[in-house]
């Protein structure tokens, strides 16, 4: 479950692989792809399985994606968003804030 402050869910964006806690996370996976806008899957995944296939079935824009991210996690309990960009396609000052 997600932590809260005040009856507001806090959501973690994770950066790396080894800061994941145990359970359920929303994965956003960045596509490198030579000259195209920064794509990105998203997957929900409980120890690197697929916990909802059907939750996000299309690419999006980086942007776009990381705020559908948040949004999924928030509303499902899930208190941590990974974003999984081996690339650097999508720094943090390039993130839209909420």
């Amino acid at each position: 479950m997600a932590a809260t402050l005040e009856g507001e869910t806090m959501t973690r964006i994770v950066e790396h692989r080894s800061a994941l806690p145990f359970g359920a996370v929303v994965e956003m996976r960045v596509h490198d792809v030579d000259d195209a806008p920064a794509l990105a899957t998203l997957s929900v995944t409980k120890f690197g399985a697929s916990f909802d296939p059907d939750a996000f079935p299309h690419p999006l824009p980086a942007a776009e994606a990381l705020l559908a991210a948040l949004d999924y996690a928030e509303k499902a309990g899930i208190a941590c968003v990974w974003i999984d960009d081996p690339g650097g396609r999508f720094p943090p000052n390039m993130r839209p804030a909420r």
